[in-house]
């Protein structure tokens, strides 16, 4: 089975990056490249790329979604900062995005 890709990006700061997030994503479908595209942009406008992301294609290896509890995608998984949170859809309301994340606009 596939991994899970990870992207990683901090903003030069020692240490881990403060905001790690999974995203279940099935394929290429379009809600699924409208998560990607919507997180890519969270995370370099409000973020400053001072996260680290794993994306998981559910159709390629589907245990971390059943191990996480994810039945739909796509699905963005706030592992930190605590407490765990799971946002469905696509991403494209940031605002409740960022309330998730305790992020101000």
């Amino acid at each position: 089975m596939a991994r899970a890709k990870k992207r990683q990006a901090r903003d030069g700061r020692a240490g881990s990056p403060k905001y790690h997030l999974r995203l279940f994503v099935a394929g290429d479908e379009p809600n699924s490249a409208i998560a990607r595209q919507s997180l890519d942009k969270i995370c370099s406008t409000y973020l400053n790329h001072n996260c680290q992301v794993e994306i998981v294609d559910v159709l390629e290896d589907f245990q971390p979604a059943l191990d996480e509890r994810v039945l739909v995608t796509p699905a963005l998984v706030i592992i930190e900062p605590p407490p765990k949170v799971v946002i469905f859809g696509n991403l494209t309301d940031t605002e409740k995005v960022l309330s998730a994340l305790k992020v101000a606009m």
